[in-house]
């Protein structure tokens, strides 16, 4: 059981588990939005999102590329690249995580075609 500690005016319960870790009460994910993971063809080893399944955690980070703008990259746990959230979706998402917002995603659903397989995400917003 963690203990009640004050940080910058505010309360939170330091985790007794891992000490970096804090969680301040009331926090929840809220769900923003579904989508597909894009540009799957792109990946030099399809290995991580071959092995994706539903109710994974995935994680985003900011790309860097010259053809788009706003460029997600969506990891899995092991910081490997399983694709990318769609160039049509990612303008809002880009902001909110330029502005220090916490993004992750959820896989749910995973169907197998010919080529790659299709996997829709919900996108959430960590709210702390």
């Amino acid at each position: 059981m963690g203990k009640l500690i004050k940080i910058d005016s505010s309360l939170v319960v330091k985790n007794a588990n891992n000490m970096n870790e804090y969680l301040k009460p009331m926090s929840r994910d809220i769900l923003l939005f579904t989508t597909k993971i894009a540009n799957t063809y792109k990946l030099k080893d399809k290995m991580p999102l071959l092995k994706l399944t539903i109710g994974d955690h995935l994680f985003f980070s900011l790309g860097d590329s010259k053809y788009e703008d706003n460029q997600i990259v969506i990891k899995n746990k092991n910081d490997e690249i399983v694709g990318y959230v769609p160039e049509a979706d990612s303008t809002i998402f880009a902001r909110l995580m330029d502005a220090g917002k916490m993004l992750f995603a959820i896989v749910k659903s995973v169907s197998h075609t010919s080529s790659v397989p299709l996997i829709e995400i919900d996108i959430y917003l960590q709210d702390f």
